[in-house]
């Protein structure tokens, strides 16, 4: 199965969009960057596989496996968990200052997107209302008496269509329900 190449205009798009990745990705602090690697790295193949090697070399020297190397943490290891509860703390700290990250890069995208969005309506708008001047002009009346395509045309009240969705919302809700996240 043979695809045909992408218009140009999606290619276009997807320039623009890796170009804005890059500019996001580029405005990151030096902390922010070197927390991202480690969270990386926490999330790798590589780190469990050295987990289960010191894990493996820490249990074996304390448990007289290896010849020669006196129990510095006999069983049950007190200050091997000591030491995992820590690393549990920084782990867990940069994980959430990845999600932080992650956070507000979607925050910028889902506004990018809302703006598109708007805009989009906009233009939507404007054409349905060039059509229906059309097709006055050129004395199409079942067209131009289409109630839906009239009430179409209308520009759409964000503010209105929000204030009624969360009346739709809470009309849903069941009394004693939390509401939705």
């Amino acid at each position: 199965m043979s695809s045909a190449p992408l218009p140009s205009t999606a290619r276009k798009n997807i320039e623009a969009i890796a170009q804005m990745e890059q500019q996001l990705h580029g405005r990151r602090s030096r902390a922010e960057k070197a927390s991202d690697r480690i969270a990386r790295f926490f999330g790798s193949l590589g780190f469990v596989a050295a987990h289960v090697v010191v894990f493996a070399a820490w249990i074996a020297s304390n448990v007289h496996v290896v010849p020669g190397v006196p129990a510095f943490d006999p069983y049950p290891f007190p200050f091997l968990g000591f030491l995992v509860g820590i690393e549990f703390i920084f782990l867990t700290t940069f994980v959430l200052i990845n999600q932080n990250l992650q956070s507000k890069r979607q925050e910028q995208w889902g506004h990018l997107t809302l703006q598109i969005c708007l805009l989009t309506e906009q233009e939507v708008t404007k054409t349905m209302q060039m059509l229906h001047l059309i097709c006055r002009h050129l004395k199409l009346e079942g067209a131009a008496a289409d109630h839906e395509a009239i009430d179409l045309a209308q520009a759409t009240q964000v503010t209105e269509l929000v204030a009624e969705i969360e009346k739709a919302r809470e009309a849903s809700e069941e009394p004693g329900d939390p509401p939705p996240a």
